[in-house]
């Protein structure tokens, strides 16, 4: 029999839109509870993997695991590098304030720190908010630097900085770092201004600093370190007639000191400067041979 369009019996849904749903939505939980996440996590943790369906699967089991800090991570690094600078500061928020060993507390700075740069990276110089997206900017990177971040670090945040094109936020950067008003800094932020310029290939700045820096400090075995430190620097740097010059502008402060001495022996040798070997050398000699001073006792 041949059934007409107007006379064809209607077929009768299963469900409607809304009960498909919910059991769909019910599927993903039982999805993501059952599934074997040791397995599936570290897939997603991938940093080149910014799909969707990624970023909701994490989430969802970000909030059933109520911030897991181990989850929370590649969720924020999945959205910063899809760009997604909002949902990465959201996810940023789910992690519970707990006590972490220092690799991840590190970790998680930087994740803050990556944020607070790209905000500011999305942003033009008169948009409004800019203002205050520089001031999370440094309060991220202030909390890189109490945490102890490596000047390697450090020099690669002042890059970023440079890079944003704003002499404002770089030179509160450079204060905040002690690469700036050096004469009033003290023997560590100096010494940290060094090695920050040492990160970024300046030989002699980060010389010049050891030896302010070693100017700043009364005791004589921290001012023979970085005294020789600066030393090194400008070697490193293949500097070594300038290497020579430093060592004989403060040579006077190390005459009784054996192991400067014999370091300045060995600098005046690269240099091809025999004459001030023999003069260290000498000295060297005779600080080993004299008698050590006796102590009084009271």
């Amino acid at each position: 029999m041949n059934w007409s369009a107007e006379n064809r019996p209607k077929r009768e849904r299963f469900a409607g839109p809304l009960a498909i749903g919910s059991l769909a939505g019910v599927g993903l939980l039982l999805l993501v509870m059952l599934y074997p996440e040791k397995t599936l996590v570290p897939l997603l943790a991938a940093p080149d993997v910014t799909s969707p369906a990624q970023q909701r699967y994490l989430e969802a089991l970000v909030q059933l695991r109520r911030g897991d800090t181990e989850l929370v991570i590649p969720l924020v690094r999945s959205y910063l590098a899809a760009g997604c600078t909002e949902k990465a500061a959201r996810a940023l928020g789910y992690w519970r304030n707990e006590s972490l060993p220092p690799a991840r507390q590190q970790e998680l700075l930087r994740l803050r720190y990556e944020l607070r740069h790209q905000e500011l990276e999305l942003m033009t110089a008169d948009e409004p908010g800019r203002e205050a997206a520089q001031r999370r900017y440094t309060e991220a990177v202030e909390e890189l630097r109490q945490a102890g971040a490596a000047p390697r670090e450090l020099a690669a945040v002042l890059a970023d900085a440079r890079r944003l094109g704003d002499p404002t936020l770089v030179k509160r950067l450079e204060g905040m770092l002690g690469l700036a008003d050096e004469g009033g800094s003290s023997a560590v932020s100096l010494e940290t201004a060094a090695r920050i310029a040492l990160g970024t290939g300046d030989y002699r700045g980060a010389a010049a600093r050891y030896f302010q820096a070693m100017q700043k400090t009364q005791s004589q075995a921290e001012k023979r370190r970085l005294f020789l430190a600066g030393l090194k620097t400008l070697q490193s740097g293949n500097l070594l007639p300038e290497a020579v010059q430093a060592a004989e502008q403060h040579k006077d402060a190390f005459t009784a000191d054996h192991t400067v001495q014999l370091a300045l022996t060995r600098l005046a040798l690269a240099a091809n400067r025999p004459d001030l070997a023999q003069q260290h050398v000498r000295l060297a000699l005779r600080i080993s041979s004299s008698p050590p001073a006796e102590e009084t006792t009271p």
